[in-house]
């Protein structure tokens, strides 16, 4: 990928990768025991902690980025609604023109693996679906946070599963010839309409005899396996950067925290190959965002999920010390909504930096501050309506859900911003016009400052020798001076500590100013 690109051409023919398999319950036990324990015992790593003090940093800065300080469209992430808003319709309709199943629903197996009851269809177009259940007494809990998350996941630019929030009732099913057979074949036992009345009766239903249920639609192309959120896949050529460096990964940590997707493995991910069978690429999509905002595959989320990790060492440390006298913040957090459909979900006790979720993977605990402002950014980007939009698309049928969900996730989206905005200068987006460098301050844009004033530190280069100049400018434009070949401006808030930002201007053949490189923190 060249350093100045908006593409990263990795969509190039390759063989078809095999299939990789990996252990749900291994996975669970690397990422919440050992790689937490090898963390800590890390001795380079803590040497280098101790040195943090005089300027040392410890973490490696994302390896995929541009000149710009932004991620390059991939197989992995499009440059959507931070650079040009997505409409609330698109938002609304989401991922593959938002199909939705027609019935009547042929089923063809049961789900197999993860904790959610479901089973796989057939709908009447011929569209494969996986049908996950809502459990008893939450109603649209698992299903509308998946269709909420998953369109705002989009949006943000992620490739993602569709997630429909439907409901069906029994006499939509029908049984296909082939069903039992094929279950038969693998040494499942037969598949029989009394399965699924079974199922059917741990999920959630209204008085008219309806069910509710996420429809996630298959995706295009052959599955090659989940990602490995640490490492580079080894059988697919395109792939050039250790994920834990990819910065899309990294800054979905802030994006995330703000919806509050605790569920987090090598699991919730799946590469897809395609679209031609025998000379096709890698695309890689996120899946299973129905653990999120305040719900769990059992309903309601447990209220610590979201405040600790499953094995949580620094926690269970404080407990000990305090001989289990402090209190929590999930304790602190009145999470519990009173509205079935939205579980435990608050923002009042939320801070962006004390998010966890249930096992913190590679990518997340590679984070730097340049990362965290870019997912903080993606998650600026999204206004009142669009929110509002998301929550539409699940059809809540409880009137208070829709309020609620979007009040708590506009303060949590402010929060988000003013974390890290607070951190990194919000500066961004340069650009040249005539001889005026003109930007914009995404705090001011979000409403969460009023004007300010800003200081520039220029650092030009003539043909003869090279000059400074300091300059305090109190809008969001600065007049460049003349004369110099190359400038590199450093620009920060006044009167604020955050990290600031550095823009590298060129001429061109033309004499014209054009922006070479920029770089936050």
């Amino acid at each position: 990928m060249d350093s100045s690109t908006w593409v990263d051409h990795d969509a190039r023919p390759i063989p078809k990768p095999k299939e990789r398999r990996i252990s749900l319950y291994g996975t669970m036990f690397r990422q919440a025991l050992v790689e937490p324990i090898s963390h800590a015992f890390d001795i380079p790593d803590k040497l280098l902690w101790a040195t943090a003090p005089f300027g040392v940093t410890r973490k490696w800065q994302a390896a995929n980025v541009n000149a710009f300080d932004e991620v390059p469209n991939s197989t992995w992430f499009t440059n959507r609604n931070h650079f040009r808003a997505v409409t609330t319709d698109q938002i609304r309709t989401g991922p593959f023109d938002g199909a939705m199943p027609a019935k009547p629903w042929t089923v063809s197996d049961l789900k197999k693996g993860g904790f959610n009851l479901g089973f796989q269809i057939k709908d009447a177009e011929g569209k494969k679906w996986l049908v996950k259940l809502d459990r008893k007494g939450y109603p649209r809990a698992g299903s509308g946070a998946g269709t909420v998350v998953s369109r705002l996941v989009w949006a943000a630019g992620y490739n993602i599963a569709l997630y429909q929030a439907v409901t069906f009732r029994r006499e939509d099913l029908q049984f296909g010839t082939n069903a039992s057979s094929k279950r038969v074949a693998t040494g499942d036992p037969p598949l029989t309409e009394a399965d699924i009345s079974v199922l059917l009766s741990k999920g959630a239903s209204s008085e008219d005899g309806r069910y509710y249920a996420s429809a996630s639609l298959f995706l295009p192309g052959k599955p090659a396996g989940p990602l490995d959120l640490h490492g580079r896949r080894k059988d697919d050529p395109n792939d050039s950067y250790k994920h834990k460096n990819r910065r899309e990964l990294r800054g979905l940590s802030v994006f995330y925290a703000w919806l509050n997707n605790w569920d987090v493995k090598d699991q919730q991910t799946l590469d897809m190959y395609g679209p031609d069978k025998e000379r096709g690429h890698l695309r890689h999509y996120l899946l299973d965002v129905d653990g999120s905002l305040g719900a769990a595959a059992e309903g309601a989320k447990p209220l610590p999920y979201g405040y600790e990790m499953r094995v949580d060492f620094p926690w269970t440390m404080k407990r000990l010390l305090t001989l289990g006298f402090i209190e929590e913040p999930w304790r602190k957090a009145h999470q519990e909504s009173g509205i079935p459909s939205v579980g435990n979900f608050e923002a009042k006790v939320f801070r962006p930096p004390g998010w966890r979720p249930l096992e913190e993977v590679p990518p997340f605990r590679k984070m730097t501050p340049r990362d965290g402002y870019w997912g903080a950014k993606l998650v600026a980007s999204f206004s009142d309506p669009q929110i509002a939009a998301a929550i539409d698309a699940a059809h809540y049928e409880d009137p208070r859900a829709p309020a609620y969900l979007l009040a708590t996730l506009i303060e949590r989206r402010e929060k988000v911003a003013r974390y890290w905005f607070d951190r990194v200068a919000p500066l961004d987006f340069f650009d040249v016009e005539g001889g005026t460098l003109r930007f914009r301050d995404l705090a001011l844009d979000l409403g969460l400052t009023g004007p300010r004033q800003y200081e520039v530190e220029i650092d030009g280069s003539t043909s003869n020798d090279r000059d400074s100049d300091h300059r305090h400018i109190s809008s969001t434009q600065l007049a460049l001076p003349s004369g110099a070949k190359s400038l590199s401006l450093t620009l920060s808030i006044s009167g604020r500590r955050a990290a600031p930002v550095r823009v590298d201007l060129r001429r061109t053949k033309a004499g014209l100013w054009s922006v070479a490189r920029v770089r936050h923190a």
